[in-house]
């Protein structure tokens, strides 16, 4: 069941304690390392959870979708703290309350497992594309940089040197790696800006190494 189904169906008393938001593409939802203690909830567009690696750069975790939720976590589980959540669009949430969420569990065993599962799944696949991203070669540790920049919004303003500091790629490995992706019809750079060549191609190459 999705989790559209269980919203049409919460308590009254949940459904009455909703809270609506609307968010501009590029907004933060969520600022990084503070204490949540709502559900969210979106209901259109799309949100990015953005983590931040040794040197301070940020690449995309997740993205979510219209009737996905994130924020659960931190109900469960005081001691941890929130990641970087920026809308990727112009997006809407519904946010509940802990206490009220609490409630919604209460009343339907239902939702309690899907939040379980949710849970489980987001822990599974965040391991998984943190491994992954540590083995990548350096022309796909490139390839990603650019591709999470690009989703950011961001990339006229990533310089050569960020790209160094982001992947720990020695300059000589990074000009040759540029070159090849523009010949492979991925980006280029020229008058020191990175542009997107085919954002279809990166981002159906991206796609597919985590």
């Amino acid at each position: 069941m999705s989790l559209s189904h269980f919203m049409d169906n919460a308590p009254a008393s949940v459904k009455n304690s909703f809270i609506h938001r609307k968010h501009v593409k590029g907004s933060y939802i969520l600022y990084p390392g503070e204490e949540n203690n709502y559900l969210y909830i979106v209901i259109k567009g799309s949100a990015n959870v953005v983590i931040q690696n040794i040197s301070g750069a940020g690449f995309v975790l997740y993205t979510y979708d219209a009737y996905s939720c994130f924020g659960e976590m931190e109900l469960f589980n005081e001691n941890i703290k929130t990641f970087d959540v920026i809308a990727q669009s112009n997006c809407e949430t519904i946010i509940v309350r802990k206490d009220r969420v609490f409630e919604w569990m209460k009343a339907d065993f239902e939702f309690t497992k899907f939040l379980i599962g949710q849970l489980t799944e987001k822990l599974l696949k965040s391991s998984q594309k943190l491994t992954t991203l540590s083995l990548l070669s350096v022309n796909d540790r490139l390839l990603y940089c650019i591709y999470t920049h690009h989703k950011l919004g961001d990339l006229a303003k990533l310089t050569k040197q960020a790209v160094y500091s982001e992947t720990f790629i020695p300059i000589r490995s990074l000009n040759r790696g540029i070159a090849d992706c523009k010949v492979n019809n991925y980006f280029e750079f020229r008058r020191k800006q990175f542009y997107v060549l085919s954002a279809e191609k990166l981002e159906t190459y991206c796609s597919s190494l985590v």
